[in-house]
Formats: structure tokens, C-alpha cells, sequence
């Protein structure tokens, strides 16, 4: 039973006002280092060296007062060094590696991106807790879903078809030789067109239903120069039920939607009889309790959650709501079963944020 709250603590009321005003500061924190990444300052620092703020006004061509009183900020951040003597600043490898690096596994500023994008739903927020009824995706702007491109690109570059295809029974094989695959939810299109790159002989089709997203994607096809790769509305031409695709990934989409029963019923029927779903979702726990002991990503997945994922989740009525934690494996493997599917493998392969799973009918 819960401890009953009889006496007031009041070097426990302390340490909480003060990780109040840590939380404040972070809020503000992620606000200005968008500026910095929106700016490029971090990159300008990184090929200037040591700088002062009026070396980095040059660089930029920006006011030096703004530039000045933002260095500051971002030393007391320690997102940059600060060298007393010369009143420089400097960003390490390693803060480079997370904000300037889009190549690198542990390049988070995209994030600064992504939270920008949301902070026009905040206003929206109390009348959804009183509706139920959350936004759209395309309701957060474009900057959201560009921001979450940059988010997810490393493992779709880098990881995909290097190490979690080879773990899909036979998959690597028929791509060799040419089959038809739909990435549901391709978003920016990013995983779809590694693929298509790595496997020529085989047919890809991006299936989304953001405008943003769809833009995004069309032009990052056409950027690539891959003929072998389409996108497709679902809203004007959906998933059909003839069994034609041969195999079909998502990638953190099923916890987003309103319908996920619908969605993996939709795939059950696109799939071919001897075809393979690759599931990625957000890694989580069955219970509340095991989430919030053990899972230290959970208050920002949560926070996602509440201001993108169930949101969208929530966006029609009698949506499910599953959230960004809410479609853990047992869920998974409940749902998809309950739809047709027979076989359900979680993949050995599996990282901070991400499980990935082997369905087949």
C-alpha cells in the first residue's frame, strides 16, 4: 500500500524545488540549443576551434551580443568549454558527436528540432485532456516530422540492412533475387530507400498518410535517383487485400495509429502467405511499475507520448490510444494473432529505444 503522507519533509520539499528548477532550465535549454543547431553555431564552433564571440559574429554573420550571451548559456549547460583566459569557447568531440554529427549513433539534436515543432500543441493540450480527441501528425507542422527524420536516421543507414535483414529467415535472399516489399508509415522514407539501394532487383513502396511526411519522402526519392522506389497516399490508394506484398516492415508506426487492430489486420491481408512483417516499436515494459524502474528513457517516451505518439493515437474517435509505450511485445504478440498471424520471433537485435520482431502468417 502507499505510504501515507502525514509529515512535511522539508529537505525532501528542497530537493524538489530544486529539480524543478533543473527541469525549468532544461525546458529553456532545448528552446536555445535549437537555436544552435537551426544556426549552425554548433558545426561554426566545431571547424573554428577555440572562439570567441566575436570571432563566431564573424563567422556567421550574426549580432555578437546574442552570440555572446548564447555561448554563455551553453557553457553553463556544459554543451561547450570555456577557457577563462582567452574568454573562448569550444565544443569537445564528444558533445560534437551528439549535435553536429548526423553520421554518428549517438547524434541527438535533431530532438531540439522535434520539441520545437510542439511547442504550438501545448496550447491545444488542455482541450484534448477534456475531449479525449489528440492531434493528427500533420497537425504539429513540418518542422516535427523533419525533425523526427533526422531522429531516426542512423540505425535505417547504418543498421538495417547490415544487421537486423540478415537475422529475417530467408528475407536477404528473396530481395536478392527480387520481390515486392511496402514500408507502412515510411515517414521521410529513409529505411525504405537504404533498402531499395541495397537490394535493386526488388520493388519498394513507401505507404504514408502525412502530407509532410509524403513531401518529405518523394523528395528524398528523387534525391536519390532510385528507380525502383515509389510513395503512395493511403489515404487515396491503401493497403490492398490481395496478399501481392511479399514483405512489409514498420518502424514505430503501429503505437501511433488510432486503429493498430485495423492496421494489423490491413497487414495480415497485404502480406502473402509466405511473406514477412518486420515490426519495430518502442521497447517497453508490460507493467507501469517495470517502466518506471527500470527504463531511464521513460519520462521523455512518456512525455512523447503524451504530446505526439497518443496523441495521435487519440485522434479519431474510440481510438485505442496505445502510446509510445503501449505497443510492448506481449501486446504485439497478442494483436497480431488475434489477426491471423502464427509466427512471432523477437529479433536478437535490439537497442536503447527500439524492439524489432519477425511476424508471418
Amino acid at each position: 500500500m502507499p505510504a501515507t503522507h502525514t509529515e512535511f519533509d522539508r529537505e525532501k520539499a528542497q530537493r524538489f524545488a530544486a529539480r524543478t528548477g533543473q527541469q525549468l532550465a532544461a525546458a529553456i535549454n532545448c528552446n536555445l540549443s535549437y537555436i544552435g543547431d537551426e544556426l549552425g553555431l554548433y558545426k561554426a564552433i566545431r571547424e573554428l576551434g577555440w572562439t570567441t564571440s566575436d570571432e563566431l559574429a564573424g563567422a556567421t554573420g550574426l549580432h555578437e551580443r546574442w552570440i555572446r550571451e548564447w555561448l554563455r548559456h551553453q557553457a553553463c549547460n556544459q554543451h561547450l568549454d570555456y577557457d577563462d583566459e582567452k574568454d573562448a569557447f569550444s565544443i569537445s568531440p564528444e558533445v560534437s558527436a551528439v549535435f553536429c554529427d548526423e553520421d554518428s549513433p549517438y547524434y541527438f539534436a535533431s530532438g531540439f528540432q522535434a520539441f520545437a515543432a510542439l511547442r504550438s500543441s501545448v496550447d491545444r493540450l488542455p482541450e484534448a485532456f477534456s475531449t479525449g480527441l489528440g492531434m493528427r501528425f500533420d497537425e504539429h507542422g513540418p518542422g516535427c516530422a523533419c525533425g523526427i527524420e533526422k531522429l531516426n536516421n542512423y540505425i535505417p543507414r547504418f543498421e538495417l540492412v547490415q544487421s537486423i535483414l540478415p537475422q529475417l529467415e530467408g528475407v536477404c535472399e528473396r530481395l536478392d533475387s527480387g520481390v515486392t516489399v511496402a514500408d507502412v508509415g515510411c515517414g521521410a522514407g529513409i529505411a525504405l530507400l537504404n533498402m531499395a539501394k541495397a537490394y535493386p532487383k526488388s520493388t519498394f513502396t513507401g505507404i504514408e498518410i502525412s502530407t509532410h511526411a509524403i513531401e518529405r519522402a518523394r523528395a528524398n526519392v528523387e534525391t536519390w535517383g532510385l528507380t525502383n522506389v515509389s510513395i503512395r497516399d493511403a489515404r487515396e490508394h491503401p493497403l490492398p487485400s490481395d496478399h501481392s506484398f511479399d514483405f512489409i516492415t514498420t518502424f514505430d508506426v503501429v503505437h501511433d495509429t488510432p486503429f493498430p487492430d485495423r492496421l494489423i489486420a490491413e497487414i495480415y491481408g497485404a502480406l502473402s502467405d509466405d511473406g514477412t512483417w518486420l515490426c519495430s516499436d518502442i521497447r517497453s515494459f508490460p507493467k507501469f511499475a517495470d517502466n518506471l524502474a527500470e527504463n531511464p528513457s521513460a519520462p521523455l517516451l512518456y512525455g512523447f507520448s503524451v504530446m505526439v505518439c497518443m496523441s495521435s493515437a487519440m485522434s479519431e474517435p474510440g481510438g485505442a490510444g496505445l502510446g509510445t509505450l503501449g505497443f510492448n511485445s506481449e501486446v504485439a504478440q497478442d494483436m497480431t494473432a488475434t489477426a491471423g498471424f502464427t509466427r512471432f520471433q523477437k529479433l536478437e537485435y535490439e537497442n536503447a529505444i527500439n524492439s524489432y520482431y519477425e511476424i508471418r502468417p
